[in-house]
């Protein structure tokens, strides 16, 4: 039976800096005049609270046992998850920077992450779950994949949105406080609405349902939902593994290319079943480019490829 092993070291590093976080929080709060002072706190403590939950969610306790594995979270220590070794349908390494990532995938989702960040023996684990074998390219032609959202694209969407919903308040709190509303209170409302309103627009404008089912490929985009698209996968020119680099990491996405500009983007954060979505277009990346988020800009609105 093996048992994961959390690295100390990196959990105290994360344990101060949420900590340092809150001191800093409380030091802008300190500054504010006793009447609004109870507003201000309980937005940071709230983003403070989930902040440190968004964290502990991470931390969970590995226990192989055989071709078993039982997964509990440390901030849920009551709620446990069974798992077999054949239930898996493949075994993913990843690596971003200096941290090596696994991925226990099935049905196409990503289950189960564990990362050589948190986990002391990650190479103990890492040996123990390569038995699980991976998929080929390639899925049931009759059998249609939909594409999954993931639960972390969602939560970020969801809090930018709950600042939106902060920026609206302002002047209504200065209204029933005051019975009036002040015009710099108009301003900073207006002004963290409008920003954290286009915040959301962007982290919604890659967020796309996608159903492949027998060779064709239908779009249909979230903030548009009644603009579809459809495409047979035999149209495509070829696709491409775009790895956008950035000083938080990496991210891996696959581009679909027709008449030599991107058609459809399909990004690694935004679907959980990624994987599986790239299996079932079955289109083997031509080339592998490794970018940053500035130069890929100008595809999106139709720069042509050179490759």
């Amino acid at each position: 039976m093996i048992v994961s092993k959390f690295n100390k070291r990196n959990i105290w590093q994360n344990l101060i800096l949420v900590i340092l976080a809150a001191v800093s929080l409380c030091g802008v709060v300190a500054g504010i005049r006793i009447e609004e002072w109870l507003i201000h706190g309980a937005i940071m403590g709230i983003v403070v609270l989930l902040a440190v939950v968004f964290w502990l969610l991470q931390l969970k306790v590995i226990t192989i046992n055989g071709e078993n594995l039982e997964v509990r979270r440390v901030c849920l220590p009551f709620t446990k998850h069974y798992y077999r070794f054949a239930e898996f349908d493949s075994f993913l390494l990843y690596q971003s920077g200096k941290t090596d990532y696994l991925y226990l995938l099935r049905q196409g989702q990503r289950v189960i992450k564990m990362s050589s960040d948190i986990y002391e023996n990650f190479e103990e684990l890492k040996k123990t779950l390569s038995v699980i074998g991976g998929e080929t390219w390639g899925v049931d032609a009759a059998r249609a994949v939909d594409s999954v959202f993931s639960k972390k694209h969602l939560l970020a969407v969801s809090c930018l949105f709950l600042f939106v919903l902060v920026g609206l308040a302002v002047p209504v709190s200065d209204y029933f406080e005051k019975g009036y509303v002040r015009e710099s209170s108009l301003i900073i409302g207006l002004v963290v609405t409008l920003f954290f309103l286009f915040l959301v627009i962007v982290a919604l404008y890659p967020c796309r349902h996608l159903t492949i089912w027998r060779g064709n490929l239908e779009v249909k985009h979230m903030l548009w939902p009644f603009k579809v698209k459809y495409y047979s996968l035999e149209d495509f020119d070829f696709s491409l593994e775009i790895i956008t680099k950035s000083q938080y990491g990496q991210e891996e996405s696959l581009w679909l290319v027709l008449d030599d500009k991107l058609a459809v983007s399909i990004p690694q954060s935004v679907y959980a079943n990624y994987d599986a979505l790239e299996r079932a277009i079955g289109i083997v990346p031509s080339d592998t480019i490794e970018t940053n988020s500035f130069k890929t800009i100008p595809y999106y609105f139709g720069k042509r490829f050179d490759i």
